[in-house]
């Protein structure tokens, strides 16, 4: 036993005792008034107490191994997101279970997790990403008990640093309007294609997601206000796109209404009238809700065709049409707050990082401007 004065002037007593069932050393406290001898051995009566205690409740709380408070933690984590992001975090178990999942929990130690992610093959930013997760389960763990202390806290991962074909990656991940001119008029005209462009189309304008597009139904639809209302998505997850299984957006935000300018009102008028579908909006001759998969191929190919092949820093991909439709309205210099509310951000930080890319018009305009400086 050894004890410690307080700034109040009050004496602090530790003792340290090995626990078995925790396989390590833990330790009990007990504050008193002085230091004299019969304090002290107050302090030891105490003490003993309170480790009788401690290991008479771990010999009837056997503690659990990763894998048990892994399940017991996802039944309440599985409530809380949706279907995409269940998929995406037990995904990042995967390896992290087979490793550590028969161990006791609390035998678990920092150094282990910073070293097992560091030797997966990952990218910077996934290892960061791996980190949140693991980092929540132990959270959770030490919140219900079963650990005193978070190894998490331990791990330590180097920072990422962007690289130039980050950078440049990042500012091609977006169609001007020359490129999105060039792939409309070749889709438009390729045979019995005019559906699956116009929804191509419909993204550009809109800035919709893939999901938020393939669930629009007619009732959010306002033809007399050019406005439609984003209420779902479509879960891909586990279903295909025609099981139509509708989940919320994929946060508060992406709850919105928004305004559809003559060229949208015209793309929805002509699936409209050739309705195939009742309920759903983008739905192909057969009355089939489109695939994402059979879209993204789609847009693939005539990208390819039209724009060249993929290189290392540029890819082609769906969600580019959103980045493109963002990028416009930068261009257009509509305020960030509109474009937030617009495409369902609660961050104007991620428009700026990530979808505000300097196109080749804003640059001639500035260019312009300097040039016309007189003073």
């Amino acid at each position: 036993m050894f004890y410690k004065k307080l700034d109040n002037g009050k004496y602090r007593y530790f003792e340290k005792f090995f626990d078995q069932t925790q396989d390590k050393w833990r330790q009990v406290t007990v504050t008193l008034n002085s230091k004299s001898r019969v304090a002290q051995a107050e302090a030891k009566n105490r003490l003993a107490l309170k480790i009788e205690e401690k290991l008479r409740q771990g010999s009837f709380k056997e503690v659990p191994t990763v894998q048990t408070v892994f399940e017991e933690w996802r039944k309440i984590r599985d409530e809380e997101l949706k279907a995409s992001s269940v998929h995406a975090e037990i995904w990042a178990f995967r390896k992290f279970l087979d490793n550590f999942g028969e161990r006791k929990i609390s035998e678990i130690k920092g150094n282990e997790i910073q070293q097992f992610i560091l030797d997966l093959n990952l990218a910077p930013t996934t290892r960061v990403l791996r980190r949140t997760y693991y980092n929540l389960l132990f959270t959770y763990a030490q919140n219900v008990g079963y650990i005193e202390d978070n190894p998490m806290s331990q791990v330590v991962l180097p920072k990422v640093r962007r690289t130039l074909e980050d950078i440049k990656k990042k500012q091609n991940d977006f169609l001007d309007r020359r490129e999105m001119r060039l792939i409309l008029d070749y889709g438009y005209s390729l045979p019995r294609c005019y559906r699956k462009t116009a929804i191509l189309e419909f993204m550009f304008l809109t800035g919709l997601r893939i999901g938020e597009v393939l669930a629009l139904r007619w009732e959010a639809i306002d033809f007399e206000e050019f406005t439609l209302t984003v209420a779902h998505t479509l879960n891909f997850h586990g279903y295909v796109a025609n099981a139509r299984q509708l989940l919320s957006p994929k946060t508060a935000h992406s709850y919105r209404t928004i305004s559809l300018n003559e060229r949208c009102i015209e793309i929805l008028t002509h699936f409209f009238k050739e309705c195939y579908d009742k309920e759903f909006v983008f739905v192909d001759e057969k009355g089939r809700i489109y695939g994402r998969n059979e879209l993204s191929y789609y847009f693939k190919t005539i990208c390819f065709e039209k724009l060249g092949g993929e290189e290392k820093d540029r890819s082609y991909h769906l969600h580019m049409l959103r980045h493109s439709h963002i990028s416009l309205l930068v261009e257009m210099n509509v305020p960030i707050k509109a474009i937030m509310e617009r495409v369902g951000h609660s961050d104007e930080k991620m428009i700026l990082q990530v979808y505000s890319h300097v196109t080749q018009n804003m640059q001639d305009d500035l260019k312009a401007k300097l040039n016309a400086l007189d003073f």
